[in-house]
């Protein structure tokens, strides 16, 4: 992420924001009943926000979504060993989780499913290309997207669809098997910063000027966690996979106008829909797949070197080849896991919430008592800066101008603040900062989940599971197999980055915010964790309350009655790619209620094909043409009069050939609503957009 123009930011778009005042109640939990045996359920909500919201991760450069292509989502793995110990697993396809999110969800379920607020993990792919500004600080509300300010609807909503989430999966829980393993795989992601990973005292033999070692600085890890589940035959038949690998969630670059869950999308859903086939299962297959140690992990597409004075144009081919080709290393993995897997489960957690300005000293390690921003923070990472501004050398990350070369032996080392040190804090004082963290540890049999607030280098990640590793070693625990930590977990406070990447005051130095102990300090509090987690049995420590104090806005659009009929505004039309990086797309237009007056996260519509005289979904290599897939993109293109919005379906990469219609799914009162049929023959043999479609005659 990065944070575009702070001064303008931070005076304009805050001037009349309104405050909230938010206290969660901590919920009070009864022990997990013990049953003597493992149960698991699994559930997949849709998080798609209406229209208007800021898209998170490329700050002021983002778009407010304008509609949705690939939908977001919550997916849940429940998980009960049986042994009086339980864990929910979730999944979002937002840019980074929130702590006042997973305050609110641990609040609402617990009553239900006795799971402690520590028993629940919060994760994120870090989509860049998602709502954020439902976070517990005002200083990411404010600089994460290109909106400032908490917006509660935003919260409320998706807060009620994980709770709703987690109670599905706790309430579906049938007897269960699981299997943990992982599986190194290159290719897929490159170190977008290795002149400052070369610089790590254990790196050895490797030259930044070697076009090949950006693939190998990386970490290739592919975790997952498969369960299966008994159906009523007392058949065992796949129900989920919670997995883990590292890249950036940035395929999709910053001129993108709808909502989407990047290269995730196409993983996460090819897993789900082959292994669904291939078994034949009773209940829909859900893959968690979330991010790791994606700090310095840029996806492995074609690398155009920097981007100084504009964006690259948005490529939905490469993120779409890219994340179906980890989707089917994700297939393959789980696969082989099904010859391990075992009724004998453990689950365990601990949980330790930080005030880290408070608590700043663990071990031998002293963090920084303030937090501070970083000259690169503005300049933006590689090939994802910000344009013009990146081109300044007090900006641009690892230019030797952007670091600091005196004054060096504070905890902040040799950054370069923004604005200066003296001036920063008058613009953005040192409480909108993020500084709770909720430190926590899960353990499913030979693995152990590391959730925690950051993007993390690939490095640092390495020197925490070691460390956490060391300690269930050193306590005769030989068992402990993986250590992974997931990033972006419950809550988001920037990077962390080691003490010699940070020295180079590349953009992800920069963004480490409170200074080059940073990693040291959160490796020492993981350790410690753990250590008490195993001699205790048991680590629940939260903070006296949970109470926030936060700016708000308003994005959700308004709430319109609508009186006018529900209705065809223009036929299907085609359009054709204007540039090799673009798709040929079916377009479609309707006017139905307004923004506020649709759910988004729920089905709004598809094509269809006729098949021996009868209109059916259309499938396409597999994959459903439906907007729950990856080809149909809607837009809400303005409001109309009579309380009425104007909408556009685009179905991207037709299929030549058949005789189709596009289908507004029925909602409330109103009926289904079609198209005209039409036949799609293509732009082949360079045929105009007359030949290319034909519609067929009215009735």
């Amino acid at each position: 992420m990065r944070i575009v123009i702070l001064v303008v930011a931070a005076l304009v778009l805050t001037g009349c924001a309104r405050t909230l005042e938010i206290t969660v109640p901590q919920p009070q939990v009864a022990d997990v009943p013990t049953t003597g045996a493992p149960t698991a359920g699994a559930a997949c909500v849709d998080i798609t926000p209406p229209p208007g919201m800021p898209m998170g991760g490329y700050s002021m450069l983002a778009n407010r979504g304008v509609g949705f292509r690939t939908r977001l989502k919550a997916r849940i793995v429940y998980l009960n060993d049986g042994k009086g110990n339980a864990i929910a697993l979730v999944q979002t396809d937002l840019t980074a989780a929130s702590l006042l999110l997973h305050h609110e969800v641990a609040a609402a379920v617990a009553e239900r499913t006795q799971l402690k607020p520590g028993d629940i993990a919060i994760t994120a792919t870090h989509s860049h290309s998602a709502p954020v500004n439902f976070f517990d600080n005002d200083f990411y509300n404010k600089h994460t997207s290109s909106g400032s300010g908490l917006e509660p609807r935003f919260l409320e909503f998706v807060l009620q669809r994980v709770a709703e989430g987690i109670l599905e999966a706790y309430e579906t829980r049938r007897p269960a098997r699981v299997a943990t393993g992982r599986n190194d795989i290159y290719g897929y992601n490159r170190n977008r910063s290795l002149s400052a990973y070369v610089l790590n005292e254990n790196v050895k033999d490797m030259n930044w000027d070697d076009p090949e070692a950006v693939f190998r600085a990386v970490n290739p890890a592919l975790y997952m966690v498969r369960v299966d589940v008994r159906d009523d035959q007392g058949r065992y038949k796949p129900l989920a996979a919670f997995s883990s690998f590292s890249v950036h969630a940035t395929a999709i670059t910053p001129p993108v106008q709808v909502y989407n869950a990047d290269v995730f999308a196409y993983a996460q859903k090819d897993l789900e829909w082959a292994i669904q086939r291939k078994y034949d299962t009773p209940w829909p297959v859900v893959h968690a797949l979330t991010n790791g140690t994606q700090g310095d992990m840029a996806p492995a597409l074609p690398d155009r070197g920097d981007n100084l004075f504009g964006n690259f144009p948005v490529n939905w081919k490469e993120a779409r080849a890219l994340g179906q080709a980890i989707g089917g290393e994700a297939i393959r993995l789980f696969e082989a896991l099904g010859e391990t897997l075992t009724d004998e489960v453990t689950v365990r957690s601990a949980a330790r919430e930080l005030n880290i300005r408070e608590h700043n000293t663990a071990e031998d390690v002293t963090l920084c008592h303030d937090a501070a921003i970083g000259n690169p923070l503005a300049g933006g990472a590689y090939e994802r800066r910000a344009p013009w501004l990146a081109a300044v050398p007090f900006l641009h990350g690892g230019n030797v101008m952007s670091r600091r070369w005196i004054f060096t032996n504070g905890c902040q080392g040799n950054k370069r603040h923004l604005l200066f040190s003296f001036l920063q804090p008058l613009v953005e004082p040192k409480d909108s900062f993020p500084h709770t963290v909720l430190f926590q540890l899960i353990r499913v049999n030979d693995t152990v989940i590391l959730p925690l607030p950051f993007e993390v280098t690939a490095e640092s990640g390495r020197r925490m599971a070691a460390r956490v590793k060391l300690e269930f070693e050193q306590a005769g625990d030989n068992r402990v197999k993986h250590v992974w930590v997931a990033g972006n977990s419950n809550g988001y406070f920037g990077y962390t980055t080691t003490p010699e990447e940070y020295s180079r005051q590349n953009y992800e130095g920069g963004h480490t915010l409170y200074g080059r102990y940073s990693t040291p300090y959160l490796t020492a509090q993981l350790g410690l964790l753990t250590r008490d987690f195993l001699a205790r049995g048991q680590v629940q420590e939260l903070m006296p309350s949970w109470e926030y104090r936060l700016k708000t806005n308003t994005f959700y659009p308004k709430d319109r009655v609508g009186t006018g009929p529900r209705q065809v505004v223009r036929q299907p039309v085609p359009v054709r790619a204007r540039t090799a990086d673009d798709e040929d797309y079916v377009a479609f237009r309707w006017q139905d209620a307004d923004a506020g007056g649709i759910c988004y996260h729920q089905p709004l519509c598809r094509v269809e094909v006729k098949t021996d005289e009868q209109w059916v979904l259309l499938s396409a290599q597999g994959v459903p043409v439906h907007d729950d897939g990856y080809d149909l993109e809607v837009r809400y293109l303005g409001h109309l009069d009579e309380g009425l919005g104007q909408y556009e379906v685009r179905w991207y990469n037709p299929v030549p050939g058949g005789e189709y219609r596009f289908r507004i799914e029925p909602r409330g009162e109103h009926s289904a609503l079609v198209s005209r049929a039409f036949v799609y023959r293509g732009y082949a043999d360079g045929q105009d957009a007359k030949a290319a479609l034909v519609l067929a005659a009215a009735k």
